[in-house]
């Protein structure tokens, strides 16, 4: 075996990559596959993109199968790591990536359920998937857990973002607080993309934001899903073994902290 499949080839892992449908988390599903792990790519509501990442990536020689969950729902959840269970027996990564803004809204116009939902989806999911998966994990090899921030959660988040930038800052304390708890058997990074041209910013944000915000970057350009691939197979990797705690940011240099 050479260094590089030793130190970040992913053959025989077995990694859970929540809402892998589309944007980033489709990324990481087939980065993590084409490094030689096998992928169980979740989904809530979008089956059909969900089972097209399945499809390229066996087409590609890859291993992965795809299951739905609303993962703000506790007992949900619990059965969507039934099911990992009953395939795996054990698991070894965690991409917690589901998460949103949902829409937009000033703080004295934020409605109960808007809060509910922002809330629910980004800190909700998150630690409901950790507190089913670890047990998973601690019988995985070399296990690890990487949770999916924002550049929001240094600077507050745009206009109409600060309950969301809030959520992200949770997820933040949460990397770190969980590295602690969960060492030495599980190690527990995060990523935090910076703009990354996916669905959320489609939506979420106008051309124009979207043109202020390259200029603005030092590296002139956007992220695209591939950037935050990479950086989460590294911390999934052996050459991360001593990494734990840490929120690694990927937005090309607009937030340096």
């Amino acid at each position: 075996m050479s260094y590089l499949e030793k130190t970040f080839g992913l053959n025989g892992r077995r990694a859970v990559v929540t809402g892998a449908g589309r944007g980033i988390g489709r990324g990481v599903a087939e980065a993590l596959a084409a490094c030689g792990a096998e992928v169980a790519v979740h989904y809530n509501s979008s089956r059909e993109e969900a089972e097209e990442v399945v499809q390229g990536i066996s087409e590609s020689g890859g291993r992965a199968w795809c299951a739905q969950a609303d993962l703000t729902e506790s007992a949900q959840v619990t059965r969507f790591f039934q099911q990992v269970q009953e395939r795996w027996g054990a698991q070894d990564i965690l991409v917690n990536n589901t998460g949103d803004l949902i829409r937009r809204a000033r703080v004295e116009e934020y409605p109960d359920e808007l809060l509910e939902d922002v809330l629910r989806v980004n800190i909700h999911s998150a630690l409901y998937s950790i507190r089913s998966a670890a047990p998973l994990l601690r019988l995985g090899n070399d296990p690890c857990i990487v949770n999916l921030s924002s550049v929001a959660a240094h600077n507050g988040g745009g206009p109409g973002a600060v309950v969301y930038a809030a959520t992200k800052g949770a997820i933040h304390t949460a990397t770190r607080g969980l590295s602690k708890e969960l060492a030495p058997e599980i190690r527990v990074n995060g990523i935090a993309p910076g703009i990354i041209v996916t669905d959320f910013h489609r939506k979420h944000s106008t051309p124009e934001f979207l043109e202020t915000m390259k200029q603005q970057t030092p590296l002139k350009r956007l992220g695209v899903a591939e950037d935050c691939a990479s950086a989460v197979v590294f911390l999934c990797s052996r050459g991360a073994s001593f990494i734990t705690g840490e929120v690694v940011e990927v937005n090309g240099g607009i937030w340096l902290a």
